[in-house]
């Protein structure tokens, strides 16, 4: 509005507003900027997580290759040394699972807070060189036979720990996600960071109960918290904001175990000080990394000629990926072969879509692909595998036929 129209109005009012308005703006920028560097940036090896061996089992994709602790005993057999969990307090008959632990070092004991390295036997190939010094014949014999397993069928914790886990004094995040069973169906308050709707991929799947579903993470722990709205006396969150995340919260309500999930359906919470647990730490042990995920298949093949114009594209990975990252990362074009021929038409809108059981890229396209062109498949930098391991960059091109 122009300022002469009004003679008696001073400017002030303008410069103020406009003044607070910067403020608000930088404020929120750094906000932003704090909010990203307290958060993990994506590509890197994830942490220790706390859990079940129940859910690591049921999660395999988003547990192979990451440090694990867990609440569990072991017993030994012909077929190694295999994790054994049980409710005693219950009166539960103790579960064998088909979980086989190696140890960094030899234990004194058989029971208590097991951690190491957590593989889906079945994810990896039989000549990785990185296992080399582990003989998994005995178990392999005992299991499947002597056969390498398939995929979700035989799991391994490797470089174990085992240290004393005494019970805990009261309920806290930690607690409850070592021992749910112990906690089922009771009222809990627990303090926990604001994560948000899962916003840094501390647990493996969404709980989907309520709209404001949220995660609480403390120390090497995390849980969902449904029913219950973020917001309290001068707070109000948004759990799909990482802007918002980072504040201490203390919540109450009742857990809820539902075969390997556990969540806390929330009754109340305000802000809270950082808790003063502290979790016991073992000897570090090294950290064993996969090779980065490489495309092992593509159908079309590389240079291949004469494919029809319907047909979509297919790439299989080595590893399995993080289906999120795909997304802005895939780009496929026309080639121009012919500078003085006519630019080929628009390429049809591709949709890409990660099929995790086969590890396999699918890009379809709205319509038909023009006739005799060479098209190109671009992966471009940034896609991931599960453990953060990043693709190299990676393209090729096929040409299309008479139909």
């Amino acid at each position: 509005m122009n300022e002469s129209r009004f003679p008696g109005q001073s400017r002030l009012p303008v410069r103020d507003a406009l003044s607070r308005l910067a403020r608000s703006f930088a404020l929120a920028a750094l906000a932003l900027i704090a909010a990203c560097i307290a958060s993990p940036v994506h590509g890197q090896t994830p942490g220790r997580v706390a859990t079940t061996i129940e859910a690591a089992i049921a999660e395999p994709v988003f547990f192979h290759g990451r440090q694990i602790a867990i609440r569990a005993a072991t017993i030994q057999d012909r077929s190694g040394t295999r994790v054994v969990v049980g409710n005693s307090a219950a009166g539960d008959k103790p579960k064998l699972h088909p979980v086989f632990v190696f140890w960094q070092q030899t234990p004194s004991r058989s029971d208590g807070e097991i951690r190491g390295e957590f593989f889906d036997l079945g994810r990896l190939r039989e000549d990785d060189s990185r296992f080399s010094s582990y003989d998994f014949r005995p178990l392999l014999e005992a299991v499947s036979g002597g056969r390498w397993p398939n995929r979700d069928e035989v799991f391994v914790i490797v470089g174990a720990t085992v240290i004393d886990a005494p019970e805990p004094s009261g309920p806290s995040v930690r607690a409850i996600v070592l021992q749910p069973s112990k906690f089922a169906d009771r009222g809990v308050t627990v303090t926990g960071r604001f994560r948000g709707r899962n916003l840094f991929g501390d647990l493996p799947s969404a709980l989907n109960r309520s709209r404001w579903d949220f995660v609480v993470q403390s120390a090497d722990a995390a849980i969902w918290v449904s029913a219950l709205r973020p917001r309290g006396t001068g707070f109000e969150l948004d759990p799909g904001a990482k802007v918002d995340t980072g504040r201490w919260l203390e919540v109450s309500g009742t857990v809820h175990v539902e075969g390997s999930r556990v969540w806390i359906d929330g009754e109340s919470l305000r802000i809270a000080k950082p808790p003063t647990e502290t979790v016991p730490e073992p000897t570090p042990m090294p950290v064993i990394k996969e090779p980065a995920p490489t495309v092992i298949f593509t159908a079309p093949l590389t240079e291949d000629v004469d494919v029809t114009t319907d047909a979509s594209v297919r790439l299989q990975f080595s590893r399995d990926m993080d289906g999120r990252t795909f997304r802005g990362h895939v780009r496929v074009s026309y080639v121009v072969t012919n500078p003085a021929a006519p630019p080929p038409p628009s390429l049809p809108a591709p949709t890409s879509t990660y099929h995790e059981a086969n590890r396999a890229l699918e890009i379809k396209f709205a319509r038909p692909l023009e006739r005799f062109q060479t098209v190109k498949v671009e992966l471009l930098d940034g896609i991931a595998a599960m453990d953060g391991q990043l693709l190299v960059p990676w393209a090729m091109t096929f040409s299309t036929g008479a139909k």
